[in-house]
């Protein structure tokens, strides 16, 4: 019977997602934790505020918000049995009990207060059953945790231990909750107590013990979400993220078994040095205030914890420009042409500045020769800064080809050969996502040209209008943007889906919006397709390109070309995340996987059939896995580079990102 009673938003919901808005809404969902701990603790009464509304009004993915935002508010009033759906209840047929704990949200804290005041009111007093199952039950899992933690348990055994006990838990709770048949209006009371003659408060209380001893073996003391106390920034040092990742890991240990990819990459033989006129060729990257700022509020209410936390992610993304230079560097030493260093291009709004932490920093890294900075002009108001970073790469400026690579990326392999096949007739180059639907800009080749440079500035500002349907979503091409202050601010299509060639979710004028824009949609009308990027030198169709093609070739541009673009081996963009291994090992994308084993490096003795390494999405990034216990081994390769990296930190750039150390 219980298994019709969902909360709206928990279809939507991911089971192992802990994350409640782990970028663009960080700061309230940090606010409304310390609020519910600081109700529990009887230091503050609970009041329904605006920021509280803000959070409830787009708490689609998070149901585990709305669920504490309902049990806060029983707090102050009659606990409401009609609402029993609102407050959550629902949510725990899909989310385990071993989750919610994981997530660090004071939720069983408040169950517990809620059912001892339930009973009290209706019986009285309120004397729990000790001998109940579930109680018992409870009180066996925080012993045995508590047992293992203190005989010295690794991190990994001692919360898979915990998964275990947890899971038995709610099947026990399940089964008898689940034949009692109750009427719906007795659902609230169920769920606290089972009943009024054997209610189970302790065991809520049972797991708010294990919660906080969770969370005081897992999270660091910060002075914000992600900064340490000691200044270090710990971008996971939540026990919700290290939950998470812990999961990841074995998902993706397991497909990295299962497709025979090993952890370390062979040294590349040493090549002939050849004569090439210096700046040829280069590596660049993008910077911009979205990266920078985007876990703050832009309503100018944030406080001084929100600038921390902005301060600390552009720390981290320091560190990762620092590693991905590194690996430049390390990957070009037996190449034949130096690279040089990782051109890092400064795209700020007006008005913003990064900090003097950071400042400094990127400017050491320079003087070390890692990097060289570009200041880019201020954006036009209706063009987001990283579309006008990105933007900026087909602008001469003395190189005949550019390579772009997104900061979460590591190079393992030598890129001069990437340069050399590139040198002549392609004008354009990525890589196929794993669905082999689309191109992913995470990594993208390019010949700068200024006519190109113009015709895609003068498409990015006629991207408004355009009607119709996308060949690649079956989605309209634009929806209304929604009002600004000034009116012009037609949001972020140009990067991600127009500019980079990828088919991310686009941020809209500053909101996340469900409906993707078209991507591809400009290269693929205004470029001559040639195939897959072949070692020797140009292009070739492949029979894993049979799906890209169908869809591109579904309305063929009439416009004269701007010129010829091709596809990148999926070695040179290969996602290295849980999802994205396990897609792969799963043969649910078999054309990339095809695509995979007949790479760049078939017939080679290299051990790892990629090139470079991409972690794409908000929450995998590889340095935010603190607890070395939830890195895959591919993770563990950014750690170790990272720490190499580490050692030549000069004194004005020390790396920042540290963790349980």
């Amino acid at each position: 019977m219980w298994i019709g009673w969902f909360l709206p938003p928990v279809a939507a919901y991911h089971a192992h997602d802990h994350s409640c808005g782990w970028t663009n809404k960080q700061v309230l969902w940090r606010r409304l934790r310390q609020r519910a701990d600081a109700v529990l603790a009887g230091a503050t009464a609970w009041s329904r505020e605006s920021w509280v509304d803000q959070i409830a009004e787009e708490l689609v993915n998070c149901p585990l918000g709305v669920h504490v935002i309902e049990l806060l508010d029983a707090e102050t009033k009659s606990l409401d049995l009609s609402r029993s759906r609102q407050m959550g209840f629902g949510l725990y047929n899909v989310v385990s009990l071993w989750n919610i704990a994981l997530t660090g949200w004071p939720t069983f804290g408040l169950l517990h207060r809620l059912c001892r005041r339930a009973f009290a009111n209706s019986t009285g007093t309120h004397r729990p059953a000790r001998g109940a199952f579930v109680v018992r039950a409870a009180q066996r899992a925080r012993r045995r945790y508590e047992s293992n933690a203190s005989r010295g348990v690794s991190d990994l055994e001692l919360l898979h231990s915990l998964e275990v006990d947890l899971n038995q838990l709610r099947s026990s709770w399940f089964a008898r909750f689940d034949g009692g048949g109750a009427p719906v209006t007795e659902v609230a009371t169920r769920w606290l107590g089972l009943d009024a003659m054997e209610p189970s408060c302790e065991m809520w209380a049972e797991l708010a013990t294990l919660q906080r001893q969770l969370r005081h073996r897992f999270e660091l003391p910060c002075a914000s979400g992600a900064r340490r106390l000691d200044g270090a920034v710990c971008p996971g040092c939540r026990l919700a993220a290290q939950g998470f990742w812990l999961d990841e890991r074995r998902v993706a240990e397991a497909a990295l078994a299962q497709l025979g990819l090993p952890g370390q990459p062979e040294e590349p033989a040493a090549r002939a040095a050849e004569r090439r006129a210096p700046g040829a060729w280069a590596t660049a990257t993008v910077l911009t205030s979205e990266d920078l700022f985007r876990s703050i509020r832009h309503d100018g209410q944030g406080g001084s914890e929100d600038w921390e936390d902005a301060t600390a992610i552009v720390l981290a993304y320091v560190d990762a420009l620092r590693t991905l230079a590194f690996s430049l560097r390390r990957a070009g030493r037996h190449g034949a042409a130096s690279l040089g260093p990782l051109l890092v291009l400064l795209s700020l709004r007006q008005g913003e500045a990064l900090p003097q932490e950071a400042r400094e920093s990127l400017e050491a890294l320079e003087e070390q020769g890692l990097i060289q900075l570009l200041h880019l002009p201020i954006p036009p108001q209706h063009l987001w800064p990283r579309a006008w970073g990105k933007l900026q790469l087909w602008q001469p400026r003395g190189y005949d080809l550019v390579l772009y690579l997104d900061a979460d990326i590591l190079v393992l392999d030598d890129l001069t050969g990437l340069f050399r096949a590139a040198a002549e007739g392609v004008d354009a180059a990525a890589a196929l996502t794993r669905s082999m639907m689309g191109l992913n800009g995470g990594v993208m080749l390019l010949r700068p040209s200024s006519h190109i440079f113009h015709a895609l500035r003068a498409s990015l500002e006629e991207l408004p209008s355009w009607k119709g349907l996308s060949r690649w979503t079956g989605r309209p091409w634009w929806n209304t943007p929604p009002e600004t202050s000034n009116g012009s601010d037609f949001g972020s299509y140009g990067d991600q889906d127009h500019l980079s060639l990828s088919g991310e979710a686009s941020a809209v004028c500053g909101r996340d919006e469900a409906v993707r824009s078209p991507p591809n949609e400009w290269l693929a009308t205004s470029f001559r397709f040639a195939g897959e990027l072949q070692p020797g030198g140009g292009c070739a169709r492949q029979p894993w390109q049979r799906a890209y093609v169908d869809v591109r070739d579904a309305e063929p541009g009439s416009k004269q070309p701007l010129g010829t673009f091709c596809t990148l081996p999926v070695g040179f963009n290969f996602c290295a995340t849980a999802g994205c291994l396990d897609q792969l090992a799963s043969k649910e994308h078999h054309l990339a996987l095809e695509s995979l084993s007949h790479g760049w490096s078939a017939g080679r003795s290299q051990a790892l059939p990629v090139q470079v390494l991409h972690w794409p999405g908000a929450l995998r990034k590889p340095w935010q896995r603190c607890l070395s216990s939830t890195r895959s081994r591919l993770d563990e390769l950014w750690w170790k580079t990272f720490q190499e990296a580490c050692l030549e930190a000069p004194k004005a750039a020390p790396c920042r990102v540290k963790c349980f150390d």
